[in-house]
């Protein structure tokens, strides 16, 4: 028995050695705070919007950028205590999933945990570091010439990406046909190519995962994905979907679908049992939201469809959400296929206005559980 107290007192010593210290804590605090604070402000002075001083001051001490607070409509109507704020989140992101939010923002170590747990999810091809191709799985590196030539298959495109990037800024579409190269569906030549390679640091590369009929009705220039997040409940111990939206590309936010704040995607609200759509969303210039039953572009039918297979999906994000209790919160990035679904990327902690311009987040009694219990 004394043997096994002076070992759990080891582990114990052990354990307080790997926390930080009380002044450590105390000090890595107040960084974070003033970092956070200063960030608000650098977001706040990127975004213009129109609001009068008496909501500006309002949005402020609720601690919203005056750009969401007019994307929620909280300059007319509603309760700012029960939505998100900015601050709020920028605040508790890195309390949400803990250190495995890394593990969730590195989009090659969160690839290859799907793939060990045998999630649909694109096939790793491997990373550029500073201009060298590393191949997934193979104990060699190459030049970007010699990447061009194997890796890149006719007809079989490749998406390049920041493996910590996000709202798909850096995403590059490579493509090689008859004609010669293409980058994000114009032709370039092979030395354009290389070069662009040679330039590019901590990107992943993996298989371009073609959308089925359903989305590529939609707007057939852009992926067009399902967002959806899951949230543990630790009363019930099972995952449950917070919200889920479509987001929908428009020629502005090509190549991708991206929503946020004036690179005009569209943010459509899935209902989570039936996976009907309601009215798209689009963040105007000034924050003001502009809502579309039909696609302003390919003018295809948005409010009233159903997507398809949605049970499915939904059944099976949950069971994937299951085997990722440790990770509390996770949005799911989700293309339709012809034969299924890919998840092409997880994220952790991401951001607020594509899900709450449908409403607040904190109206959900679960959902406001979850973030007080933080």
């Amino acid at each position: 028995m004394k043997a096994a107290s002076g070992m759990i007192e080891k582990l114990a010593k052990e354990q307080s050695m790997l926390s930080d210290r009380p002044f450590t804590a105390f000090v890595k605090k107040q960084i974070f705070f003033w970092g956070t604070l200063w960030y608000f402000i650098l977001e706040e002075l990127n975004k213009k919007t129109h609001l009068t001083m008496t909501h500006t001051l309002r949005a402020w001490r609720h601690g919203f950028l005056r750009f969401h607070y007019k994307l929620y409509g909280l300059d007319t109507s509603g309760d700012p205590a029960q939505y998100v704020s900015d601050f709020a989140f920028l605040m508790t992101r890195a309390k949400i999933n803990g250190r495995f939010n890394e593990l969730l923002k590195n989009k090659y170590a969160s690839g290859q945990l799907m793939n060990l747990l045998g999630m649909p999810t694109p096939k790793i091809m491997g990373l550029i570091m500073k201009g060298v191709f590393y191949p997934a799985g193979a104990a060699r590196t190459l030049k970007a010439s010699e990447f061009l030539l194997a890796a890149i298959t006719p007809g079989e495109p490749l998406v390049l990406k920041p493996i910590w990037g996000y709202h798909g800024f850096g995403f590059v579409c490579l493509a090689r046909d008859d004609d010669g190269y293409r980058l994000n569906g114009e032709i370039v030549s092979q030395q354009l190519v290389a070069g662009m390679i040679d330039r590019l640091d901590e990107y992943i590369v993996t298989e371009f995962v073609v959308q089925g009929e359903f989305s590529r009705n939609l707007f057939a220039p852009t992926p067009n994905t399902v967002r959806m997040v899951t949230l543990w409940d630790r009363e019930k111990s099972e995952a449950f979907v917070a919200r889920a939206v479509l987001r929908i590309g428009t020629s502005r936010s090509f190549p991708v679908d991206n929503f946020k704040a004036g690179q005009g995607g569209l943010s459509v609200l899935i209902d989570p049992q039936s996976g009907e759509l309601g009215p798209g969303a689009m963040a105007g210039a000034f924050g003001e939201p502009i809502w579309y039953r039909y696609h302003p572009e390919s003018h295809a039918p948005i409010q009233g469809v159903v997507i398809p297979s949605w049970n499915e999906v939904r059944t099976k994000i949950l069971d994937y959400a299951s085997r990722l209790a440790f990770i509390p919160y996770i949005g799911w990035d989700i293309l339709h296929t012809d034969k299924g679904f890919s998840i092409l990327e997880v994220n952790s902690t991401l951001g607020m206005p594509v899900l709450q311009v449908h409403g607040p987040f904190l109206a959900d009694p679960k959902i406001k559980r979850f973030f007080q219990n933080i």
